[in-house]
């Protein structure tokens, strides 16, 4: 350990340097007569302990190395900015020692505090605030220059945690690390962002080196990995963005950010980076959801319904509820162009109430109207599912709108029934014993088992019209399409086709045993006005028939 001493009194040095002497282990001591030497040579590496009298001690009581003030007599309290003191006509050997061995203990304990607050626990990267620091000083050593920045996201991590357990998940976070680190090269820096999000700040002073690392990271992410004895396949998503002159550290991590979602809209291994038409991109969706909550404050949304037909009797029997969003300058927005978009900025709550709200006010008029029982399909998404007030606000709008909720109708995916199982099956339940049925939508395009289906009150089925398309010319769709219809009735559920578009289509499936159609053969989703004209033909057509 070394010693810096800094005080105007020669007796000081006499005092130290005998204690020392006695000491059993050595101890070099450095004099130094002012700041600027003590400076010289706190700053050489090693451990090093200032000890210095009052009068040398800064105006704000802090300093920058480890501090031991040297006084005439005990103070009160602990003075301000030191770690401990020592009284000169007390000063012997066995209390230097202990004065040492404290200073040496308490420096220790904040060298890992300090080293814990920047670096990840699990797997000894930087964490957020490690990362961020280090690409702060990197940009500007750099001048914003030869410098490319990573944003890399898990494609459905939570699905390892849910299926496997989080100790499983945490085993393979590391492993991910590790073929990282394998991949990167010195100059490169690599950090965890959060749970399975990373971040990799790459030396790009080499021409195209981003681009070629890129490709053999997601190469090697590709790989399965192997968790207690089980092969998995994770998918990930890499956004890139290059550092320029004028960018700070929070703009880069924000185009990152955009090139990583970018690259989201593929499956498997994939990456992006970052170019202005993206940005724009970006600018147009910020536009879009602030265009979207004046739309919903102005009402400016409507429902269309698609109408699900009875193969046995040839009758309708259902509608399913789909927004649209008429916009003043891009016309009729179907879902797909801004439901994600809602998702990701958490409009999709109050939307999902405004659809519930219409579509009850809907179904209210159609009975009125003669249109008989008729059950209500509605879209919920897991983050609504997840709100706390659904169940009071469903009753409500029930109450309100005076419907029988025994003929409403929550569609699910398989991905929202998977996630939380316990919390998604007490609130089905409690939605289940108002009266209100479930169905599954998009069956056979996620990762449910019939296991985990036969624990949930679900009343329907809806087979993915990816299946239903290529049931005449790909065999195994057919057979596909047909096991998943038996094994549905085997728990005593109903099955509904979707994207049923031609007579063939309707008469294999009619051959397979499926209980509903949904398709533009039966009739696209149309405006309340238009299907109440539809819903009056086909109750006219089925009475002279």
């Amino acid at each position: 350990m070394r010693l810096v001493l800094l005080a105007e009194e020669p007796a000081w040095r006499e005092h130290l340097q005998a204690a020392l002497n006695a000491l059993p282990t050595p101890h070099q001591l450095f004099v130094a007569d002012n700041w600027a030497a003590a400076n010289a040579y706190l700053v050489e590496s090693g451990f090093n302990l200032l000890l210095t009298t009052p009068r040398y001690r800064p105006e704000s009581g802090r300093f920058p190395w480890p501090t031991v003030l040297l006084v005439e007599q005990d103070p009160a309290e602990l003075p301000e900015g030191a770690i401990d003191w020592l009284v000169g006509p007390q000063l012997v050997p066995e209390l230097l020692r202990r004065c040492l061995h404290y200073a040496r203990e308490r420096c220790h304990l904040q060298s890992i505090l300090q080293r814990l607050s920047v670096q990840d626990p699990l797997t000894g990267i930087a964490n957020r605030q490690g990362f961020q620091a280090h690409m702060a000083t990197e940009l500007l050593a750099h001048d914003g220059d030869e410098l490319v920045l990573g944003i890399l996201d898990l494609d459905n991590f939570r699905r390892v945690n849910d299926a496997l357990g989080h100790q499983a998940g945490d085993r393979l976070i590391v492993q991910v690390v590790a073929r990282l680190k394998a991949k990167l090269e010195v100059g490169d820096r690599l950090g965890r962002l959060g749970g399975d999000e990373f971040a990799l700040l790459l030396d790009a002073s080499t021409p195209g080196r981003a681009e070629r690392l890129a490709d053999q990271l997601m190469e090697s992410l590709a790989e399965p990995y192997w968790i207690d004895g089980e092969s998995l396949m994770l998918g990930c998503s890499l956004g890139l963005a290059r550092a320029k002159a004028d960018t700070d550290a929070d703009q880069l991590l924000w185009l990152a950010q955009i090139a990583m979602r970018h690259a989201k809209a593929s499956q498997g291994c994939t990456w992006y980076l970052y170019n202005e038409r993206v940005n724009r991109s970006a600018g147009s969706l910020a536009d879009l959801e602030g265009e979207l909550r004046r739309a919903l404050r102005r009402d400016d949304l409507e429902l269309h319904y698609q109408p699900r037909l009875c193969i046995e009797t040839g009758r309708i029997v259902g509608i399913e509820a789909l927004v649209r969003w008429r916009h003043a300058e891009r016309g009729l927005l179907a879902p797909d162009e801004f439901i994600p978009m809602a998702e990701e900025s958490g409009l999709i709550v109050p939307l999902g109430y405004w659809v519930i709200s219409r579509a009850l006010r809907d179904m209210q008029s159609l009975r009125e109207d003669g249109a008989g029982e008729l059950h209500m399909a509605v879209n919920l998404s897991f983050r609504q599912f997840q709100d706390n007030q659904l169940l009071s606000t469903l009753e409500r709008l029930i109450h309100e709108r005076g419907v029988d909720p025994h003929w409403l109708e929550f569609e699910l995916t398989e991905t929202a029934v998977m996630r939380r199982s316990d919390q998604v099956r007490g609130t089905m339940n409690a939605l289940a014993a108002l009266g209100v049925r479930f169905s599954l939508d998009d069956f056979g395009t996620g990762f449910s088992s019939f296991v985990h289906l036969s624990r949930l009150p679900i009343s329907l089925l809806k087979i993915d019209k990816s299946f239903v398309d290529k049931m005449n010319t790909l065999p195994q769709n057919g057979r596909l399409v047909r096991a998943m219809i038996s094994l549905a009735h085997e728990l005593g559920l109903e099955v509904v086709a979707e994207g049923v578009e031609g007579p063939a289509q309707l008469g294999q499936l009619r051959r397979f045993g499926a209980d509903q159609v949904q398709g533009y053969l039966i009739s696209k989703p149309l405006p309340l006005a238009e299907l109440g004209r539809f819903l009056a033909e086909g109750r006219e057509a089925h009475a002279s028939a």
